[in-house]
């Protein structure tokens, strides 16, 4: 049973009054996983670790209870009694007056005033601690009790002032219990002793780099390898901020060498395995994960990361055998959980993720957050709406995982708008889109550059002096791609799903065959965007480029077969697309202008530099009409092949305008096309927002939905107000 916090914190409490270390033990820590900070759990592990003989390591847990409620006066006098155990009565003494100056009181207090009367002092000639001193601290170390090694070390640095040991073992200690500033100071007082100390560099730039100061830490790790050149460790954490600037070639040149100095460092091929993920180098991702786990079989780290690049590749019975291996090795691996959660998820597999829910929150004594938000997901897809409100409601903001906090808030704002609440509904995805602006993934697609030059992109469009018209040959004529474009949130995944339930169309979902081409002329001096003509010769090259990237996906030698390259955005490519195909086919699907700009807006899309202009509706609006523009002065002077299908006729009246579609392509409509349910849930992993709907019977929810928002859109009318006419939605 999932228990509360408060449940958990009785039941420790009881556990610990019947003298049950092991079981009080186990709610404490498991009530500190899900709240670090919690006073009475932080309190009562001390009182645990005093009442075993640990009481060094019960210091930093009364500390924390007292920075998280400092009103507590069992708090201080647990405290002070530690430090009076452990002879350091100065300590002791300051902790003291501070708790007076708090308003702590009492006969404890009064007990230990007298305790604290008299304090005597060592002092010592001796320059360096014994080694027996150096060796309790490293073992103390090595077994993670880094408080006590930092309360130690720092006693004991006050009378071995130039003890390099000492002040590199009270730095990592500070560092691993993220007292960074602490961990600096003390790093930097080791290199001042000895400036040629590489081991002080290279924990100096883990400091930095772990404050966000990356060009500081490679200065450091830089410093490090100069004094030694065959430095491994240097080198890889070089190649940990490398990897977090975003710099990855650079990165990989860091892991490739360290590998070169130490053959079997997992850490080094995992994290390049990573690297060739984000890359795309699904391949080359393996081939490193496993690398990494020859060396070192029981790396969980490794089969989740193996797991991610499955999913990747579109490989799920894999994928969820890698996070199975990783949790068997490590069973309270939550990322592993989530990760498989996640996958089953956008799979469709409603069933399997039940199962594996289940499995997940019965490996916790407290379930975390996002685990419990992926079961509220789960009964969102199962419709549960009621179910979903309440949990949703009882899982807090703080508790979510930054990477979870923007779908959070949309299934919260989904709640709202499921039991009419739009007001409050509207501000969850207000907050959702302040979140992604927030975000450094934003940042890095400079939204703002690329309105700009979609902007520049119409007004050449509009120029008077840009090629009109003009024919190109074209390399394989029996090879003309229909294009399927609209505005994001137009019902193109439908229709795309719809579509490739026919046996004689093959549909690529949102692959950059287009952006291939575009790169290939670019690349040889020439801009379709600007109006040019493109020579025949280099026009047929370009054909070959984007030929070559379809077949990537789809054989496309059969001749009987109609070819869909479905991205909705290829809507702005029209000049490039009918330069490589004159005669190509455009299928245009449309929705209520207000209700594509607002599921814009409401959508918590993969970020590209398009989607991050998706987070305002001010930009949405104008993007929106520029977009729309663009196509009609395209459409108008290139009189291109267009067959508009409006998504809410396709709703209304399924067979009919579905017919009249693939009469367009010259085809005829088949059964199979009406339950194109089935084929949706047989693609295995749809890569975009509608995955979860389009394996759902027809739903007319969704039309017409911006008029529970009027009056946040009202300003937008106006401008809105010609494409409404134009696509007859008035």
């Amino acid at each position: 049973m999932e228990l509360t916090l408060d449940q958990a914190l009785q039941k420790g409490i009881e556990a610990h009054k019947a003298g049950k270390v092991q079981e009080a033990d186990q709610y404490y820590t498991a009530i500190l996983k899900a709240n670090p900070k919690h006073p009475d759990a932080n309190h009562n592990m001390g009182v645990l670790a005093v009442g075993v003989g640990k009481v060094e390591e019960a210091l930093s847990f009364f500390k924390t209870a007292l920075e998280a409620n400092p009103s507590i006066a069992q708090y201080w006098l647990s405290y002070i009694d530690a430090l009076i155990k452990l002879d350091r009565m100065e300590d002791a003494k300051a902790v003291f007056e501070q708790a007076k100056s708090k308003g702590a009181k009492g006969d404890g207090f009064d007990e230990f005033e007298k305790q604290l009367g008299s304090i005597t002092s060592k002092n010592s000639n001796v320059q360096d601690p014994s080694k027996e001193e150096i060796a309790s601290l490293i073992s103390l170390y090595n077994q993670n009790r880094f408080q006590q090694v930092f309360n130690e070390a720092q006693r004991l640095t006050k009378r071995y002032t130039k003890s390099l040991d000492l002040w590199n073992l009270m730095g990592a200690s500070a560092a691993q219990i993220g007292q960074l500033n602490e961990a600096a100071l003390a790093f930097q007082k080791a290199i001042d002793i000895k400036p040629d100390y590489a081991v002080a560099h290279n924990n100096m730039g883990n400091v930095l780099k772990d404050q966000g100061t990356f060009e500081e830490a490679i200065e450091a790790y830089t410093k490090a390898i100069s004094i030694k050149p065959d430095y491994a460790e240097a080198y890889y954490n070089m190649g940990v901020t490398l990897q977090n600037q975003g710099k990855l070639g650079e990165a990989v040149q860091a892991y490739t060498k360290a590998i070169s100095i130490k053959p079997d460092h997992a850490e080094a091929y995992n994290n390049m395995g990573n690297i060739f993920q984000a890359q795309g180098k699904f391949e080359e991702a393996i081939e490193a994960y496993n690398k990494s786990l020859d060396i070192k079989p029981d790396y969980a780290d490794a089969y989740n990361s193996m797991g991610n690049t499955l999913q990747d590749q579109g490989k799920l019975e894999e994928a969820m055998e890698a996070y199975n291996k990783a949790l068997a090795i490590k069973p309270g691996y939550t990322e592993a959980w989530l990760n498989g959660a996640e996958a089953l998820e956008k799979w469709n597999k409603l069933d399997d993720l039940e199962i594996w829910l289940e499995k997940a929150i019965s490996s916790f004594e407290v379930v975390p957050a996002d685990l419990r938000f992926m079961k509220a997901k789960l009964l969102w897809r199962k419709k549960k709406y009621a179910e979903t409100s309440n949990l949703i409601e009882d899982i807090k903001f703080e508790t979510i995982s930054e990477i979870q906090r923007q779908d959070y808030l949309q299934l919260k704002a989904k709640c709202f708008e499921q039991f009419k609440k739009f007001d409050d509904a509207f501000a969850c995805f207000t907050q959702c889109n302040l979140l992604v602006k927030e975000s450094e993934e934003y940042l890095k697609h400079n939204p703002d550059q690329y309105f700009k030059d979609l902007k520049d992109s119409l007004d050449k469009l509009k120029s008077s002096s840009r090629v009109k018209s003009k024919t190109n040959s074209v390399e394989h004529p029996e090879f003309s791609p229909t294009f399927l474009v609209g505005f994001p949130r137009s019902g193109t995944t439908l229709l795309d799903t719809i579509l490739r339930s026919n046996s004689k169309i093959g549909v690529i979902e949102e692959k950059g065959m287009l952006s291939a081409a575009e790169s290939f002329l670019k690349k040889n001096g020439h801009n379709v965007s600007e109006g040019e003509l493109i020579p025949s010769q280099l026009n047929l090259e370009a054909q070959k480029t984007y030929r070559r990237e379809f077949n990537k996906h789809i054989d496309t030698t059969s001749t009987d077969k109609v070819y869909i390259d479905k991205l909705p955005l290829n809507l702005l490519q029209a000049p490039l697309i009918h330069q490589l195909y004159p005669d190509a086919k455009f299928i245009l699907a449309l929705r209520h202008p207000m209700d594509t700009i607002l599921s814009c807006w409401m959508q918590n899309f993969k970020l590209n530099a398009p989607m991050a202009n998706m987070v305002d509706l001010d930009r949405i609006v104008d993007f929106y009409c520029i977009a729309m523009e663009m196509f009609k002065i395209c459409r108008t002077d290139y009189n291109l092949n267009v067959y508009e299908i409006r998504y809410e006729d396709l709703i209304n009246n399924f067979q009919t305008v579905s017919e009249a579609v693939v009469q367009f392509l010259n085809l005829s409509w088949e059964p199979a096309m009406e339950n194109y349910q089935d084929t949706a849930l047989k693609r295995g992993r749809i890569y975009t927002p509608s995955y979860s709907q389009v394996v759902q019977p027809i739903y007319k929810d969704a039309q017409y939905r911006w008029l529970n928002y009027q009056k946040y859109l009202e300003q937008y009318l106006e401008q809105v107000k010609p494409w409404i006419s134009e696509f007859r939605y008035d």
